[in-house]
């Protein structure tokens, strides 16, 4: 049964770039800090508005990016984000918030948004499930979860078309080593030159894997596509839809169950 947990109100905040991390060729971890003694009441697993003036038009837009860091009760003022550029307008954004730190001028975020965060028992063991950006949420939900039971139940698959696509996997490994029951797998959708992890679809991989997942909760971040299609694959292995959580659920409700 879902857990009911009470979410934040929805508030603004004008906060500073404070730091922006390379992790690859195209993806930056953004932190951003507001003033002292502001929390910034959020949950692990949702996200939040940004609000920027993109294309330099004086008509500022409110971009929406998940929230990749738990929030820290010693450093309650701040938070990050993880963007990657993948097109002109993401390039721009980066663009924006570099300049916003160069200038030390603040940028307006709202927060926080999304009924997709951490809400299970965590003595029940928990499935993770992202493609691309999308871990940037587990991420998040992964550092609440080790905060709160470091002997939790936790297995993380993480898919990329491409084995450059990856990042944070010294955090990733390092979480794998220090807590015995956390798996860290990594996936690329296609075989290529040099791979030698695992490949297929998502749904595939977890099926070498599990033999029973009716008592697991399962949070799933990628495509509509990818979310609807791995929770009808995984059915039969007892998955069922009311203990799995994606903003998909949200954005994207379905009609028809989709092929994987």
């Amino acid at each position: 049964m879902k857990n009911e947990a009470k979410t934040p109100l929805v508030a603004h905040y004008d906060v500073f770039v404070t730091k922006i991390e390379s992790l690859n060729k195209h993806t930056f971890q953004i932190e951003l800090l507001a003033p002292e003694g502001t929390v910034l009441d959020y949950k692990s697993g949702q996200y939040l508005k940004l609000k920027l003036d993109v294309n330099h038009d004086g008509k500022p837009l409110w971009l929406s990016y998940t929230i990749s860091s738990r929030l820290d009760a010693d450093k309650p003022n701040k938070t990050c984000l993880i963007i990657q550029v993948t097109s002109d307008f993401s390039g721009k954004v980066v663009d924006c918030l570099f300049a916003a730190k160069a200038n030390n001028q603040p940028v307006t975020i709202m927060l926080a948004m999304g009924k997709a965060f951490l809400q299970t028992n965590l003595e029940q063991p928990h499935l993770f499930v992202a493609a691309g950006s999308g871990i940037s949420k587990i991420k998040c939900i992964t550092e609440e979860i080790l905060h709160r039971n470091p002997d939790a139940n936790i297995n993380i698959y993480w898919s990329n078309r491409h084995s450059d696509d990856f990042f944070l996997l010294e955090q990733f490994h390092d979480w794998a080593i220090a807590h015995k029951n956390l798996n860290f797998n990594t996936i690329l959708e296609s075989a290529q030159s040099g791979w030698t992890g695992r490949t297929g679809f998502l749904y595939e991989v977890i099926q070498q894997d599990y033999s029973d997942l009716t008592d697991t909760h399962t949070y799933l971040c990628g495509s509509s596509k990818m979310v609807y299609g791995t929770i009808d694959q995984l059915n039969s292995l007892g998955l069922q839809e009311r203990n799995c959580y994606s903003d998909v659920f949200e954005f994207s409700p379905r009609d028809e169950k989709l092929e994987a």
